[in-house]
């Protein structure tokens, strides 16, 4: 079996153990009759919040790639939807694929386009979890405002999975300052870690850290470090008022407190989505909004599990539209974008 049939493989089996976790115990006419009774007409500006984000990504990724080179943000909108849109591949291959893109339309190298994105997805995993340890924090009895024990036992794993992962991405990102600032540092260190491969090896390691490099000197770009990190505040802010429309779409909003939108977008994003990276999110995304809100605030599991769908079809349906359009206007073929995940990786 083949790494990618591997990576197939692994992705149906969570999908597979994900989608039976969130139906368990939800009737078919249940499911149906919450379905029903959603007022699809709000539906409408939480699409447009799913799509605003994207242009706010778009923006963002601007900044980190100007340190490289100077890219308008309309020629990355294309490649940023595309890849987007790759992510319902296995293995989260969409990023390997906006990086091969952004590559092969603006002549930069293959490293140097990945590591914008790297530190891209280091930005938005720090946010997150930022805003997972304040809840943690500063409020914690919204982990039990449905059911006491469920809550409470939630709210254990949170806590440890949020402080663990923060204090490995606060690792990663001090590390990528090491790369910009003390570069013969870390370049040391990098060589240390690769003695017990073959020299081969060890001399390509080296040369794609010196590229990585180059894709991270947003850290030295002052005014774009924070453009970019006011830019993911703004993006992630988007992410959360998106649910509002939801909850008023499943008419469900008196029952949940206000800082409900967070947490449901904490636990699907940084948890459940970052455990169990599913192609397109499948299943992982459906059984984080089922812990959300029926795990910890006591909604009706069919109606959280409802909830769930129809929020992935909106976030991945307008994906899936808007990346199928780039992709055909810029004679981009399903094929090419599957046949060269396998040289990006």
């Amino acid at each position: 079996m083949n790494k990618k049939h591997l990576h197939l493989l692994i992705g149906l089996v969570i999908i597979a153990l994900s989608l039976f976790y969130a139906f368990r115990g939800v009737k078919i006419s249940e499911l149906g009759n919450a379905l029903l009774s959603v007022r699809y007409l709000y539906l409408v500006p939480a699409i447009s919040l799913v799509i605003i984000s994207y242009l706010l990504r778009a923006m963002r990724w601007r900044y980190f790639i100007r340190s490289v080179k100077e890219v308008k943000t309309t020629h990355l909108f294309s490649p940023l939807m595309v890849g987007f849109m790759a992510n319902m591949l296995p293995a989260r291959a969409g990023e390997f694929v906006r990086a091969y893109l952004l590559s092969r339309k603006e002549r930069i190298s293959f490293s140097a386009s990945f590591a914008t994105i790297f530190i891209e997805r280091l930005f938005d995993l720090i946010l997150v979890l930022l805003m997972l340890v304040s809840v943690l924090l500063f409020m914690p009895e919204a982990f039990v405002s449905g059911d006491g024990s469920g809550g409470y036992q939630m709210l254990d794993k949170v806590k440890v999975f949020g402080f663990v992962s923060f204090s490995l991405c606060l690792f990663i990102f001090l590390f990528s300052f090491l790369l910009q600032f003390k570069n013969d540092w870390a370049m040391k260190m990098i060589g240390l870690c690769v003695k017990p491969f073959p020299h081969k090896w060890g001399q390509k390691i080296i040369g794609l850290a010196n590229s990585f490099a180059e894709g991270l000197n947003i850290i030295r770009d002052k005014r774009g470090f924070l453009a970019a990190a006011s830019l993911s505040v703004l993006i992630w802010g988007t992410f959360v008022f998106t649910y509002y429309p939801l909850y008023l779409a499943f008419d469900i909003h008196t029952k949940l407190p206000v800082v409900s939108s967070l947490l449901v977008l904490c636990l699907t994003v940084a948890i459940f989505i970052t455990v169990a990276p599913t192609p397109g999110f499948l299943g992982s995304f459906h059984l984080g909004c089922v812990a959300a809100l029926h795990g910890i605030f006591g909604i009706q599991k069919a109606t959280a599990l409802s909830f769930g769908i129809v929020a992935w079809i909106i976030a991945m349906g307008s994906t899936v539209i808007i990346g199928a359009i780039f992709a055909i206007k810029e004679n981009i073929a399903f094929g090419e974008i599957s046949a060269n995940k396998g040289p990006a990786e």
